[in-house]
């Protein structure tokens, strides 16, 4: 085990939608993730950043969000949920009233989601001061010694100027990450970086870079 104390930054929307692309969601175990983590590193605190979505637009994707946020609070110590609210930038009234009103079978439903989002006539949303959030936690974090390294899960590049202040201080990167989707300017700009990925029987594994 690594000796040096370390914070774990989760980049909970780029995680998601990443574990998405490479298809490794249905395999993936926020509990399994940390265990791992744990047999290499001292993992101190782990903070973890969500947009919360609309209850009255969204109720049952913000009841499932609820539930997942508790979840996580029972698998992971010392977890700490990060969280702003999602900014809802346009809403078709007529077509979310046509939507609940057809009454279309449980089938059928991801796909007309899927075609509403594809066609740009569903609500859009936009994460707001999520990653402002995340930058400022762990250069605070940095500033304060309250860390030796950073264990940062995305792949995403505008990540990279506070991945570099954070070394200025003294504290080492690694970037956790898929492999679809990635940063290669941020894997780069860390100090190592670990991916998540499956092997040949399905399961998840971490490589280590």
């Amino acid at each position: 085990m690594n000796s040096k104390k370390c914070f774990l930054f989760i980049d909970g929307s780029n995680l998601y939608h990443g574990l998405k692309q490479n298809k490794i969601f249905d395999y993936f175990k926020y509990d399994w993730f940390y265990s791992e983590l744990t047999k290499k590193f001292e993992i101190q605190k782990t903070f973890f950043y969500d947009a919360i979505k609309s209850f009255s637009l969204e109720p049952e994707q913000y009841a499932a969000q609820q539930r997942f946020h508790e979840k996580l609070k029972k698998q992971i110590p010392n977890i700490v949920i990060r969280h702003r609210k999602l900014k809802y930038i346009k809403v078709d009234s007529r077509v979310e009233k046509a939507k609940n009103n057809i009454d279309f079978c449980k089938s059928c439903k991801p796909k007309l989601e899927e075609f509403l989002k594809e066609s740009g006539l569903h609500k859009l949303s936009k994460e707001k001061g999520i990653d402002i959030m995340l930058v400022a936690d762990m250069i605070k974090a940095s500033f304060q010694k309250k860390f030796d390294t950073a264990l940062l899960v995305t792949g995403d590049a505008d990540f990279v100027p506070a991945v570099e202040l954070t070394q200025l201080l003294g504290k080492e990167v690694i970037n956790i990450h898929c492999y679809a989707g990635s940063s290669s300017e941020l894997r780069n700009m860390c100090d190592s970086h670990i991916k998540i990925e499956l092997d040949g029987k399905s399961n998840c594994i971490l490589k280590y870079y």
